[in-house]
């Protein structure tokens, strides 16, 4: 630690009216410009069991923590009501209403080229079957020839089954 950051009391000192020294334990997880932060975790957790939860963390992970408790605190401070959970319940449906939105786009840009390729295929079916009027088909669709060659084999496999 610094001089500088030593002589600046910690948000933990300044809550619990210390003076901060260098045997402060958590004020390098706490800064200084965190107090109102802090303030709120503290409403929520209470100072023993904020310490608690932070002796209870290695210390690799007590900056995450730290953190971790300041952004809690923070969330039941701008919703007592849901806390973090009303915060993840907006994300959801932002997140659902977008998947909406972008699943009615794909639907659209998949109409888009169909009716684009099939217009220009229909047109050319058209030309070169000679037909004298422009922009109308003699072609019959791919998907009614589909349809009448079924009807077709139904026909047939009636017509075997009297036979029997």
């Amino acid at each position: 630690m610094s001089e500088e950051h030593r002589n600046v009391a910690c948000v933990l000192c300044r809550y619990q009216h210390r003076r901060h020294d260098g045997s402060c334990e958590f004020g390098q997880y706490f800064a200084s410009n965190r107090s109102i932060e802090f303030e709120n975790a503290c409403k929520l957790f209470g100072l023993a069991n904020l310490l608690r939860l932070m002796r209870s963390a290695e210390a690799s992970e007590r900056q995450v923590m730290a953190d971790s408790i300041l952004i809690e605190g923070n969330m039941w401070s701008n919703d007592p009501i849901h806390g973090a959970l009303g915060h993840v319940l907006t994300l959801n449906n932002q997140i659902q209403s977008v998947q909406r939105e972008l699943q009615l786009v794909n639907t659209m840009l998949a109409q888009c080229p169909l009716h684009t390729s099939s217009h220009a295929a229909n047109t050319t079916v058209g030309d070169v079957a000679g037909s004298s009027h422009t922009g109308q088909s003699s072609a019959v669709p791919s998907h009614e020839k589909e349809d009448a060659a079924l009807e077709n084999d139904d026909e047939v496999k009636r017509k075997n089954k009297r036979k029997h």
